[in-house]
């Protein structure tokens, strides 16, 4: 479901939970961490007036645009309008997702602009979670403190900026669902110090353009869940796993505990924190056309968007019976991207500074490891075209370091350097795609759908125990051809490469007769470099499927 009005949300000519009047906040994943990845916006706002009743009607026409349903009670006030009581849905096949705002008053301004203020109250109620005819219903409360905003511009050219100091979670209700399925919950939820600017361009009766810039001071979620009472009233204690000494196992069993606030044996708690988020967006959406998936993605869809925050942290813990997991994990900031179109759609996530540990039952301690840096990026065409599209694809885990206890299990002795590991590898080229992507069924395949046309090693780095292996590459790919072979070379340069064998050797890892192959296809495949313990080779593909190394034939 989350999935669902995530892709709900990105179909909306608004600025998720910010904009509220203009909003159709049914349709936003409430307190999405990406927040207003996905506002709307466009161009320099025209100098021009928009009235209160004016902005009324872009937020109805906008709404039922994209498929919603929206009602409210209007009464003028004489300098603009009242508006209560503003009910917006939005249904998914069974479920549907429907926000509710008190009151939101839009007063003229003398400049041309219009005044907006949200009463504090804020209602989502989700229905047909569990299928069936039966009714269900969650529905969660919010309270608004110091909303502000301002609309101006035109109604074909509308620029918004608004604000609040926060926005909170007050209560979680359950209608229809079986008592016995619902977790006792006590729970913190507050999107802290949020700003915005947006503007809409409606100038084009099919398409809406827009860009978007928010930033918000903190995300917190705190969540402790407890199983329903009826079940056992005391959660049965788990050996918690201690840090070892090398090659020991030591365990120290809590005296049982009352379970929090429920009576049953199950618990889970999750903690996150998010600090100082900045987002971008800009894009085209088409008008009057509702899409729920990928797949049927309107012609002239066009989004992107950049969230960065300056640090995270995550904390979660479940315990039933004898069954316990504890994992957390933090950074010191990072960024989400993100792309889609009806031609390619693309993804990346950085983060610097990460931590994460994991702790279980099933284990004999925990494990932990950190990393000066983490990243992955994709970026793919999805629709057949004439001639060849780019692609990338990267990942990226630089100054990996696991905790001692993981490595006393297979190098007690210390004989392999703890030096932090690499793993980088960066790709992009071209591809020919003979068929839409999206709307291909696997079972109709009769051909690849597409070929690869060429492909750019434009970095690859793996390090590990003192040895360092660097490379780049080029190569083509000819047409028509039932198995790939590249034309090309790469290039690759190895250092520390025999001061690891010797490591692992002497630490009983790499039996000496392995040990002494790895050294020879060292001499056979590489050439000595210009320092101490370091080679290079340069691999040539060669046409009809040669391969050579430094001239000698591997193929």
């Amino acid at each position: 479901m989350d999935e669902a009005l995530t892709q709900a949300a990105a179909r909306q000519n608004i600025a998720p939970q910010i904009h509220i009047w203009m909003d159709d906040m049914s349709k936003t994943k409430c307190l999405s961490l990406t927040l207003s990845t996905l506002a709307l916006s466009v161009a320099s706002p025209a100098m021009a007036d928009i009235t209160a009743d004016e902005l009324w009607s872009v937020w109805q026409n906008q709404a039922t645009q994209f498929g919603n349903s929206i009602s409210a009670e209007a009464i003028s006030t004489g300098t603009g309008l009242t508006l209560t009581n503003i009910t917006n849905s939005f249904s998914i096949e069974a479920v549907t997702l429907t926000s509710i705002i008190d009151e939101v008053t839009m007063t003229n301004q003398p400049d041309g602009s219009v005044a907006i203020t949200v009463a504090d109250g804020l209602t989502y109620r989700v229905t047909g979670i569990e299928g069936g005819d039966a009714p269900d219903a969650v529905t969660l409360r919010f309270a608004i403190a110091g909303f502000s905003g301002t609309a101006s511009g035109s109604a074909q050219n509308l620029t918004l900026t608004s604000g609040f100091d926060q926005i909170a979670l007050t209560d979680i209700s359950f209608d229809g669902i079986d008592p016995s399925e619902v977790p006792d919950m006590d729970y913190t939820l507050t999107l802290d110090g949020y700003n915005t600017t947006a503007t809409y361009d409606f100038t084009d009766p099919a398409l809406t353009g827009f860009t978007s810039s928010a930033s918000l001071g903190a995300f917190t979620l705190a969540l402790d869940a407890f199983e329903p009472a009826g079940s056992s009233g005391a959660t049965p204690a788990q050996p918690v796993p201690q840090q070892p000494a090398p090659g020991k196992q030591v365990t120290e069993a809590p005296a049982p505990t009352s379970g929090g606030g429920g009576g049953g044996n199950g618990e889970a708690h999750l903690d996150i924190d998010l600090a100082n988020l900045d987002a971008t967006a800009a894009g085209t959406i088409p008008r009057g056309v509702v899409s729920t998936t990928l797949e049927s993605l309107p012609a002239g869809t066009s989004v992107n968007g950049e969230m960065s925050y300056t640090s995270a942290n995550v904390a979660f813990m479940f315990q039933d019976g004898r069954d316990m997991i504890d994992v957390s994990a933090s950074n010191e900031g990072g960024s989400i991207g993100f792309g889609f179109s009806n031609d390619a759609i693309s993804y990346a996530l950085a983060a610097n500074g990460v931590s994460m540990s994991v702790a279980a039952a099933d284990l004999p301690f925990p494990i932990a490891a950190t990393a000066e840096s983490t990243g992955m990026t994709i970026d793919i065409p999805l629709s057949r075209q004439d001639q060849p599209s780019p692609f990338a694809a990267a990942i990226a885990y630089r100054g990996v370091s696991v905790d001692e206890s993981l490595w006393a299990m297979v190098d007690p002795g210390r004989a392999v350097p703890r030096t932090p590991a690499t793993v980088v590898v960066d790709l992009t080229g071209m591809v020919q795609l003979f068929v839409d992507i999206m709307l291909l069924n696997p079972e109709d395949m009769t051909a690849p759908p597409g070929e690869l046309r060429s492909m750019t090693l434009n970095e690859l780095q793996v390090s590990f125990g003192g040895a360092d292996l660097t490379g780049t590459g080029d190569v083509t790919f000819a047409p028509g051809q039932m198995m790939p072979m590249p034309v090309g070379s790469v290039d690759l340069r190895l250092t520390g490469a025999n001061g690891l064998i010797q490591s692992l050797s002497n630490g009983g890892l790499l039996p000496p007769e392995q040990a002494g192959m790895a050294r020879g296809m060292l001499g056979m495949f590489a050439i000595p470099g210009a320092s101490a313990d370091s080679f290079t080779s340069s691999i040539e593909f060669g046409p009809g499927g040669s391969i050579t190394a430094n001239g000698v034939p591997l193929q």
